[in-house]
This record gives C-alpha cells, sequence and structure tokens, in this order.
C-alpha cells in the first residue's frame, strides 16, 4: 500500500530528485518548497509522512518539525528530516523535535525509501493498537 507523503525542500532539483525516488517505490508525493502551507496539506491529503530538509529560507525544518509535532491533530504523523549536515548534528536535532528518523542527503538514494517505508510501518501500527 503506498504511503501518502509531503516532501518538503526549498531546492528545486533535491525535491524532484527526492520526489523521483519515492514515486518510482510508488508511493504517493506531494510536494511544498516551503513549510508555508504544510499543515493544511497534510489535513487535506491525509498525509502520513513528512519529510523534511532542514535548512530553508523561510523557517528551519527543526523549527517546521517541532511545530508540527505540537500539533494535537498531527500526532500520528511520521516526520523524518534530512540534510546535508553533519549526521551527528541532524540525529539531535531529530530528537530534539521528535521527529522519527533522520537521512543524509548523500545517502537519501539508498536510504530514504527503506527509511519511510519503515517510519509508516511504525506509524500503521500505533494506530491499530489505539
Amino acid at each position: 500500500m503506498p504511503t501518502r507523503i509531503l516532501l518538503i525542500d526549498d531546492d528545486d532539483i533535491t525535491r524532484e530528485l527526492l520526489a523521483s525516488l519515492l514515486k518510482t517505490a510508488r508511493h504517493e508525493v506531494w510536494e511544498l518548497p516551503s513549510p508555508i502551507g504544510a499543515t493544511r496539506t497534510i489535513l487535506r491529503e491525509r498525509i502520513e509522512v513528512v519529510i523534511l530538509d532542514i535548512h530553508m529560507p523561510q523557517m528551519n525544518g527543526d523549527k517546521s518539525a517541532k511545530m508540527l509535532r505540537e500539533n494535537p491533530r498531527l500526532q500520528d504523523l511520521g516526520i523524518i528530516m534530512v540534510s546535508s549536515c553533519d549526521v551527528a548534528q541532524l540525529e539531535t536535532l531529530a530528537k530534539r523535535v521528535g521527529a522519527d528518523a533522520v537521512v543524509p542527503k548523500a545517502d537519501a538514494r539508498a536510504k530514504l525509501v527503506p527509511v519511510v517505508e519503515r517510519v509508516a510501518l511504525r506509524i500503521q501500527a500505533r494506530e491499530r493498537a489505539t
């Protein structure tokens, strides 16, 4: 079953590459160049997983992730943070804001789809348990 994914990255080339990887794996993908309007898209399209770039001009991904995590209507949302920054720094940020996983951009071709699918399975298991 395809996962409904919102991909947020201000870099058009990176966003297109990541979206292509996810679509090839038969997931449904919506794209935004910034976090502006993300909550509306998540609710309207019943998004299950959000993939957020960390470094964006209007609002950093870690701040966006924190805001999403604090929204009671989005408590079951999977959040994956991507960045080209140091992996330890990325993991620290993710832990601080309650993200479910991280994927370094350098490893995205090999790791993004498996991480998305693992996060989606955890979300589905949590939903069945409640």
